[in-house]
């Protein structure tokens, strides 16, 4: 769904027995049999290509039987369509949109996210919005609302989940980049774009121990106790020692 959102393509399901409304099954086995027999005959990568040419021309140029009841004088598939060219998009947006892999981050107050066990700068100006970070051979890209904030080279791991190195940090200027002055002004190789912060350790789970008895900060006898202590059967040597008065043989 993502493709189709980034190719402006609705998707649409084809009524059950209704296989006319979708003609590339059909395209496809007119291609078998009208260019099989050509690509057989070919000796050299040129000559297919060349073959492939002459095909696409020849399907969409010639009279079309499903076409020949018109009264527009429009018989073929180009002359049908010739209305509509598609939308045209560059090489490396198809690429971007089709063969990237496609994560969703948040930045932090300094404009770092962090992905696969490392940080990574993206804009100072961004503080805890979220970004999409893509992924595509050996590059990876940040972006906020199809804004390029900024890009790496990275080597990924075997298993696709985690980065093995990174480098060549490449910042953009953006217009989200943040009002507040820096004390000093630091270019791109000044100062520290990506690290690899550490693995997390397993949490260990604290075992009590039964034949540990704590014992008390301090060990008082009974009359030392605090004043008012005198029904406690513990002694609280956190309170202040007070010592008690004798009786005053005046007081009547």
């Amino acid at each position: 769904m993502d493709v189709y959102a980034a190719l402006g393509i609705t998707k649409e399901r084809i009524e059950r027995r209704q296989a006319w409304q979708n003609y590339i099954e059909s395209h496809f086995n007119i291609a078998r049999k009208m260019a099989d027999a050509r690509f057989a005959r070919a000796t050299s990568w040129e000559e297919v290509l060349a073959i492939h040419r002459r095909f696409l021309r020849d399907y969409n140029v010639q009279r079309h039987w499903a076409h020949e009841a018109r009264e527009d004088g429009c018989h073929s598939p180009v002359e049908v369509l010739d209305w509509h060219k598609g939308t045209m998009y560059p090489a490396a947006v198809l690429d971007r949109i089709l063969f990237a892999t496609r994560y969703t981050r948040h930045l932090d107050t300094h404009g770092l996210l962090r992905f696969h066990h490392w940080k990574l700068y993206a804009e100072r100006g961004l503080p805890k919005v979220p970004v999409t970070v893509w992924v595509y051979e050996g590059s990876l890209k940040i972006e906020y609302q199809a804004v390029t904030l900024a890009t790496y080279s990275v080597e990924v791991e075997d298993d696709h989940r985690r980065l093995r190195a990174v480098s060549n940090p490449r910042l953009v200027e953006t217009p989200f980049r943040s009002p507040q002055l820096t004390l000093w002004t630091l270019g791109p190789d000044d100062w520290l774009l990506y690290w690899r912060t550490p693995d997390a350790l397993p949490v260990r789970r604290k075992r009590p121990v039964h034949e540990l008895v704590q014992q008390v900060l301090f060990d008082l006898a009974e009359v030392e106790q605090a004043v008012g202590a005198e029904g406690v059967a513990a002694p609280h040597p956190w309170l202040r020692m007070v010592p008690k008065d004798p009786p005053d043989e005046h007081t009547e």
